[in-house]
């Protein structure tokens, strides 16, 4: 058998060469389209002041943290009734006016909330209490120049009481 020069098509033309062409020409045209993707649009789960040390992520220490921990600081925040109420202890002689609580969603930056606790009297803060869904919430309260900061955790929905410390003076293994 012989084949006839009619018969015979040119490469082209042939499935076979695009199956073999075409699949490796496709998954390198997706990997330029996911480069792109990722080097266009910033990830919002992970804040700039987080670093990764391993396979945990881990806050530096700041000196706004060692300021409130050579002070002593630390906070008793409790809701009840739509109202916070945050009673400072520690080593501030008088509060500040005001002080800033950022409740930080530990992954979606869109659901972090900042409100502006008013002094009440002595070392005693309030605010209204913020409408949170479920789950767990990061808290830092520091004064409007930042000298010092604490943090703490919420779990949503919240009632009762929970702690603010000073992160120097935590654990070095807590996150």
């Amino acid at each position: 058998m012989t084949l006839d020069p009619a018969e015979i098509r040119p490469w082209w033309k042939e499935p076979m060469i695009w199956l073999i062409v075409g699949l490796p020409t496709a998954a390198v045209i997706a990997s330029f389209a996911s480069y792109f993707i990722a080097a266009h649009e910033p990830d919002t789960m992970v804040k700039s002041s987080y670093r990764k040390e391993g396979f945990a992520v881990v806050a530096p220490t700041t000196e706004a943290d060692k300021s409130a921990a050579a002070l002593g600081l630390s906070g008793r925040l409790t809701a009840k009734n739509g109202q916070m109420e945050l009673v400072m202890r520690g080593g501030l002689a008088t509060g500040p006016m005001r002080l800033t609580l950022n409740i930080l969603h530990p992954t979606l930056e869109n659901q972090d909330i900042n409100i502006l606790l008013a002094h009440s009297h002595e070392l005693s803060y309030i605010a209204p209490a913020p409408d949170l869904g479920s789950g767990k919430r990061i808290l830092v309260l520091e004064p409007e120049d930042r000298a010092w900061r604490i943090t703490g955790q919420w779990t949503a929905p919240f009632s009762g009481m929970t702690e603010l410390v000073a992160e120097a003076s935590k654990s070095p293994t807590h996150p």
